[in-house]
């Protein structure tokens, strides 16, 4: 009786996250990892930036220039996969809202929706009010979603994320002025955040001499196109690592053929799963 007591108690603390996404935009979710977790993730990610800052390309966007950045930590580690994949919040809010309920080659409890992009970000400069849904519109169904898992406490002093809330369903795209009504999002390592793409938000200027390590990872309904191509370019040694569910959330269930002589669903399920990355566009 106990443990249903507790189980009806976590799944009301879920929809709550889930009503404050589709009222406000987003949801904010304290002590969601343990501080162990934590460190080590924090440790990892700065010791990747000091192996991958020289091989970034020159051709960066402005936003991201003269940011602290490591992309594709997919690639990187097992342990940010365990983190991003494995937390239940972030899995039942994100079927909530992303999972296609016509692709019914998965399982219906699994994950259809996909990884668009995971990075690290420590910002220095304040980042203008902008939208990641590409474009805003008004319906009750996202189509790209936001998690943050922040490895350092996120103040007004050291550039925290501001949001306006509610702008989620403006139809607008996020004016400058916006700034001045954002709130901001102060939070303690471990805190999860996560938010609808089309809300509006930025970050304030670092005005302290430290970092502000965050992890986040952009994830998208199955048909929405990968920042990069995830599939194709995972290491070998983390594939035979992931469960079926996690290669699905990777793309592998819903990347493109190379042609008809191979098949023409992109819907697959778990069983068409290839053994190599090599040979996941056959």
């Amino acid at each position: 009786m106990e443990q249903l007591i507790e189980a009806s108690s976590h799944e009301k603390v879920i929809e709550s996250y889930i009503s404050s996404i589709e009222r406000d935009g987003y949801a904010y979710i304290p002590k969601a990892f343990d501080p162990e977790q934590i460190s080590r993730a924090k440790y990892l990610v700065e010791d990747w930036f000091a192996k991958t800052v020289s091989m970034q390309s020159e051709r960066m966007p402005r936003l991201n220039r003269d940011q602290s950045m490591v992309y594709n930590l997919q690639n990187k580690d097992m342990l940010f996969i365990r983190m991003m994949l494995g937390n239940e919040f972030i899995e039942s809010i994100l079927k909530h809202f992303l999972n296609d309920c016509w692709f019914t080659s998965l399982p219906e409890d699994a994950p259809n929706y996909i990884l668009r992009s995971f990075l690290a970000r420590s910002s220095n400069h304040q980042m203008p009010m902008h939208i990641d849904s590409f474009i805003p519109y008004t319906g009750s169904y996202p189509f790209i979603m936001q998690c943050s898992i922040l490895l350092e406490d996120q103040t007004e002093e050291n550039g925290c994320t501001v949001i306006v809330p509610g702008s989620h369903r403006s139809d607008r795209y996020a004016p400058q002025e916006a700034f001045g009504e954002a709130i901001s999002i102060e939070a303690k390592a471990g805190d999860l955040v996560i938010w609808d793409s089309r809300i509006w938000h930025g970050a304030r200027e670092n005005r302290s001499s430290g970092t502000r390590w965050a992890m986040i990872a952009t994830f998208c309904r199955w048909w929405v196109k990968q920042a990069f191509d995830i599939p194709g370019n995972l290491p070998q040694e983390i594939y035979d690592q992931l469960t079926d569910r996690q290669k699905a959330v990777m793309g592998y269930c819903s990347v493109p053929y190379d042609s008809e002589r191979y098949g023409i669903d992109m819907k697959r399920n778990f069983d068409l799963l290839p053994v190599r990355v090599e040979d996941y566009r056959l």
